[in-house]
């Protein structure tokens, strides 16, 4: 959380009025968000799935995927996926071989929002007798929880599940939790390297695990920041991770929506999604600072400032990384940070909740576990940030207790636990709008990207050369053969199955008009080569 007196010390703030302050800098201070981010659910059916099994309906369930594995064998390198589809699945899913524990072996992909896995053939218990294995798990990616909310994206990847169990004629006994990640997304801490030194964490920290991971990043040319903190290991039954969610968008380069999620729910300004979007396009966090400067020379009102910020992103002046700093602070105000305070919960865990019956489920009984389950997120959260791990105050003699176990939550975490627990999502009316802002940031990254590669094929091909980047692009092009071009539609088959097409329904505004003007013509001959 930044504290307003940073941002009104910048010049930009002074130079601006109250109508543009409010536009930029506006945000909400200590604020935290919290979702279900990632969501894994099993299926147990009815039917025998073990090796020696002798149901039909399994038998055939078993010869259809041996099928689709041959014609995935067939295509080879060109194909991401086979279609898979029926009358009445809600839509078209995309079958990939895939290996999970041995068993596992089919994996069926909704594009961007889940994947089913399959297991043809599971093992018998342990005293040989019915299986206890689940023949179906279901992951439900993150875009999804976000933009329609945990309980709506169940249901909506239920809807598949139930589908191929009809469609195969199985029965579905029950589904359960396998995996559950709760964060809370924050711009509560300005200072993150503070507050969590080992120094401090270990004297606040109340939990039962051995160790903690910590990770610091370099910053500047004597200064550091703590980016990730881990306590457990992944293969546990929790595993807990703090760590700099923004800084992991813009590194990694995907999720861009993120940066609306945020801004939509106050976490940052407008200012800040400026930064990050430029700091995203370059694929850089140190580019946060150049992001600042590209803000002042956009919009600042000092002459000298801007003509200074204009040279140093146009490579004209040198600065030290350490310079660069302490200008972008001294004409900016900081950016917002966003830290993500995150548990991953297992089966092995959660099994043993006692879970209170807020609502008769008696006519859904197959999936009655899981909205008990997300009925009781409240006391679940309440649980885990309190009996599993918690940052208490530091102690204070004569102040607080001298047992850290018996003392009060800090300031931060009294926050995190006064969260609303509610499912976030985008609201409809938005989500076309975030749609865009996705394809948009997407689209920029890869046009950079393939201008690059233009480039640098025009260097391979015509050695060093100071033509236009233009002429290099409409090279590259033009020296594709006829193999080229059916590689490339075999690319683009492969690419377009692994995109929903829900997502990326219709042509991005603006995306072709200028593509649907140019015409390529071949001047000795005069044949029109593209159009």
């Amino acid at each position: 959380m930044l504290d307003k007196l940073y941002i009104k010390n910048s010049f930009v703030f002074q130079e601006f009025d109250e109508v543009e302050n409010n536009y930029w800098f506006d945000f909400k201070q200590k604020k935290f968000l919290h979702n279900i981010d990632t969501f894994y659910y099993s299926v147990k059916f009815k039917q025998d799935f073990t090796a020696g099994s002798k149901d039909l309906k399994v038998k055939h369930f078993r010869k259809r995927f041996e099928l689709l594995g041959m014609e995935w064998e067939r295509l080879n390198d060109y194909s991401s996926g086979v279609s898979f589809y029926f009358d009445g699945l809600p839509g078209t899913l995309n079958y990939k071989p895939f290996r999970y524990a041995g068993f596992y072996n089919v994996m069926l992909e909704c594009p961007e929002l889940f994947d089913i896995f399959l297991a043809p053939k599971v093992p018998r218990s342990q005293d040989n007798g019915e299986s206890v294995t689940c023949e179906c798990v279901v992951q439900i990616r993150s875009y999804m929880l976000w933009m329609y909310g945990v309980k709506l994206a169940y249901e909506r990847s239920f809807e598949y599940v139930q589908a191929i169990a009809d469609y195969f004629g199985l029965d579905i006994q029950f589904t359960q939790e396998n995996r559950i990640d709760y964060c809370w997304h924050s711009n509560y801490l300005k200072n993150p390297e503070k507050f969590f030194t080992p120094e401090n964490f270990y004297k606040m920290r109340v939990d039962r695990f051995r160790d903690a991971l910590l990770h610091t990043s370099k910053k500047g040319s004597e200064d550091y920041e703590i980016d990730y903190l881990a306590l457990g290991k992944r293969s546990q039954k929790v595993f807990i991770r703090i760590y700099l969610k923004s800084k992991e968008v813009v590194e990694k380069g995907y999720k861009p929506w993120f940066f609306k999620v945020w801004l939509f729910n106050g976490l940052i300004n407008r200012y800040d999604l400026y930064c990050y979007e430029y700091a995203f396009l370059k694929h850089s966090w140190k580019a946060l600072d150049y992001g600042r400067l590209q803000y002042y020379a956009k919009f600042g009102r000092q002459k000298h400032y801007v003509e200074k910020c204009r040279r140093i992103l146009a490579n004209e002046e040198d600065i030290s990384t350490d310079d660069l700093h302490k200008l972008a602070d001294l004409l900016t105000p900081p950016v917002n940070l966003i830290m993500n305070v995150e548990f991953q919960t297992m089966r092995r865990h959660t099994k043993t909740y006692e879970l209170i019956p807020f609502f008769d489920y008696s006519n859904d009984l197959t999936s009655r576990r899981i909205y008990d389950f997300l009925d009781n997120r409240k006391l679940i959260c309440d649980y885990l940030t309190s009996k599993v791990f918690r940052l208490v105050e530091l102690y204070e003699p004569g102040k607080n207790n001298k047992v850290k176990s018996r003392r009060d939550y800090c300031a931060f975490w009294k926050a995190l636990r006064n969260c609303k627990i509610t499912d976030s999502f985008v609201p409809p009316e938005d989500q076309a709008l975030v749609r865009t802002y996705t394809r948009k940031m997407n689209s920029e990254v890869v046009k950079a990207r393939a201008v690059k590669a233009a480039i640098t094929y025009g260097i391979y091909t015509r050695g060093i050369n100071e033509e236009s980047p233009l002429r290099d692009c409409f090279e590259a092009l033009c020296m594709m053969n006829d193999n080229d071009v059916q590689d490339a539609i075999r690319f683009k088959e492969k690419k377009i199955r692994q995109f929903n097409s829900d997502e990326l329904a219709d042509t991005m505004e603006n995306a072709v008009k200028r593509s649907s003007n140019l015409m390529f013509i071949d001047k000795d001959t005069g044949d029109i080569i593209f159009s």
